[in-house]
């Protein structure tokens, strides 16, 4: 990569970084948890700023999704930030439209203005097949591996010393693992053999849950949908003249990175679908900071189970449990407890 362009990840990996550490502690993880922090930062005119962030690992199962779209499915770190993109989206248009769009009244049509870009922050690689990849430093394996290749050197040697030709010695690269499970329907399948015959690649999967199964698709699935559809949705992309799509994606220093596998997921094992106009596929500049993330996973840290959700406009930022405000019983869910990110709400905004 070159400097200038890690010079730029930098610059969005500090920025984004900064922006969560100003923000409140509630909904914060503790000295011994981790979290994934993810955000979206708008380019304009030169000028960079954080518009959207959230923070998440959990995701809720099959049996506690909502009919009434008041309770959020998925709330992974990316899938937050993209619907708290979504928010600032829509309270844009209602509230100071000409910031960032041209409206057409005859058709009551939204379109970006040019030169505005967004720009897409993680601080780990998206779970699902972009986390497939092979372990490139020999501490990575193992102290296991590393010393059934000491003593498969040792016998080398010594069988070279006794004139007996030595055997030859296969290592089989390991490589990181996701916990995002393929579709159970999908013909190709983890063997889960050892070392890189572990996953397969290329193929949708799913996310895991605790108890019962999720329904909710990896982010490398849903990363790569936005980079070929766009980040609106259907509902928002009523009012937009044209698609949005990232710019770049930067992923935070001090983590496992692999820009092959990245461009993998996102966009080589789509092929070259045929989309209409106004959809595109969308390449993106890819590369990771030298900046770090304080709350990355390490160790035996405990994964945060609450998500911070803000959004540019936000008075103040909320906190979701299981998919719903925190603090608020089932009882109050569709009264105060619907997070302003959530289906209806979004819905409603119309």
């Amino acid at each position: 990569m070159s400097s200038q362009n890690l010079d730029f990840h930098n610059k969005i990996a500090k920025l984004c970084i900064e922006h969560f550490d100003s923000l409140p502690k509630t909904g914060k993880p503790k000295e011994n948890e981790w979290t994934i922090l993810s955000c979206i930062v708008l380019e304009d005119s030169e000028k960079y700023e954080v518009v959207a962030l959230g923070t998440g690992t959990k995701c809720i199962g099959k049996d506690k999704m909502s009919r009434d779209g008041d309770i959020l499915n998925d709330s992974h770190a990316e899938v937050i930030c993209r619907r708290a993109f979504l928010r600032f989206i829509y309270d844009t248009m209602l509230s100071q439209p000409q910031h960032m769009f041209l409206y057409e009244p005859e058709k009551q049509i939204f379109t970006l203005k040019p030169n505005t870009k967004f720009h897409f922050f993680s601080t780990h690689v998206p779970c699902g097949d972009a986390a497939i990849f092979t372990k490139q430093n020999v501490e990575d394996f193992g102290n296991l591996i590393q010393v059934s290749v000491q003593n498969s050197l040792k016998r080398t040697a010594e069988e070279c010393d006794s004139g007996v030709e030595p055997k030859r010695i296969k290592l089989t690269d390991d490589i990181f693992r996701t916990g995002a499970k393929c579709l159970k329907a999908d013909v190709k399948q983890d063997l889960k053999l050892q070392g890189s015959e572990y996953h397969v690649t290329g193929v949708v999967r799913t996310k895991p849950g605790r108890g019962s199964p999720t329904l909710s698709v990896s982010c490398s699935d849903k990363l790569a949908k936005w980079c070929h559809l766009g980040l609106q949705g259907a509902l928002l992309g009523l009012l937009l003249n044209k698609p949005i799509y990232f710019s770049s994606f930067t992923i935070a220093g001090g983590t496992p990175f692999n820009e092959e596998a990245m461009r993998r997921a996102l966009f080589d094992r789509l092929g070259s679908p045929l989309l209409e106009e106004p959809y595109h596929r969308s390449d993106v500049t890819l590369g990771q900071a030298d900046v770090k993330f304080l709350f990355e996973k390490f160790g035996n840290k405990n994964p945060c189970p609450s998500s911070i959700i803000w959004s540019k406009g936000f008075t103040q930022c909320e906190v979701a449990i299981d998919g719903r405000r925190q603090g608020v019983t089932k009882k109050h869910l569709k009264t105060v407890g619907a997070l302003k990110i959530c289906k209806l709400k979004l819905f409603e905004t119309l």
